[in-house]
């Protein structure tokens, strides 16, 4: 499906490598109903080419000089609300995804991810529909059943994984808690068997990436 009804889905790429680009060209060429119109390696190139019409769907990396692919991104839908933008960007935090699907994004792809994903990606996105890197999916759910597990830790528990996770010694979470230290390795176990982890390295990323302990200092 298309969408200005020419047969041909057309493409603006904005990305600030040269070589990105021709990699992306070549892949949407060879594909007879995607054709790249307009390229630009900046912000504001790129926003003055989409001013210009005659796009069906934007692909976006955020890391760009100037204003930055997010500002970007914030300009064309508030210019145009049916702008069809597909981010594909290095960035693969949560948060940076979110914010990118916030401010209107129909589609986020990783750098990371196998090339033959692109056509894919921009022919779900012009078609109306919103993609999401199976990577990123993947993580996602992954996120989702780990948060599930920590959220059924009882108070007690998560105390005690906290301060595991933030590397305090057996001995001094007991005196910290008035229990023995036995007690607090058998709550130690238990934690494990609930996260479904192996060690106190694990419960430490996990706790880091849920938000719960702060990254040491360097």
């Amino acid at each position: 499906m298309t969408v200005n009804g020419s047969g041909v889905t057309r493409v603006l790429l904005i990305d600030d490598h040269a070589l990105v680009r021709a990699g992306y060209r070549y892949l949407l060429h060879c594909t007879c109903h995607l054709a790249v119109v307009a390229e630009a390696s900046s912000a504001a190139a790129g926003y003055r080419h989409f001013l210009r019409g005659g796009i069906d769907v934007t692909v976006l990396d955020l890391s760009l000089p100037g204003a930055g692919g997010l500002e970007v991104l914030r300009r064309m839908r508030s210019r145009r609300a049916t702008a069809r933008v597909l981010v594909v960007s290095m960035h693969d935090e949560a948060a940076m995804v979110d914010r990118a699907l916030g401010l209107g994004a129909q589609g986020y792809l990783c750098k990371r991810s196998n090339p033959e994903l692109l056509v894919e990606a921009v022919t779900a996105v012009a078609s109306g529909e919103r993609f999401l890197d199976p990577v990123l999916m993947a993580e996602r759910a992954q996120s989702c059943s780990r948060a599930a597990q920590i959220k059924g830790l009882s108070e007690r528990e998560f105390e005690i994984f906290r301060q595991l996770a933030e590397g305090h010694p057996v001995e001094l979470i007991a005196r910290s808690l008035c229990l023995s230290a036995k007690t607090i390795a058998n709550y130690g176990t238990s934690i494990r068997r609930k996260l479904r982890i192996e060690n106190r390295a694990e419960m430490a990323r996990i706790a880091l990436a849920a938000g719960i302990v702060s990254p040491p200092c360097t």
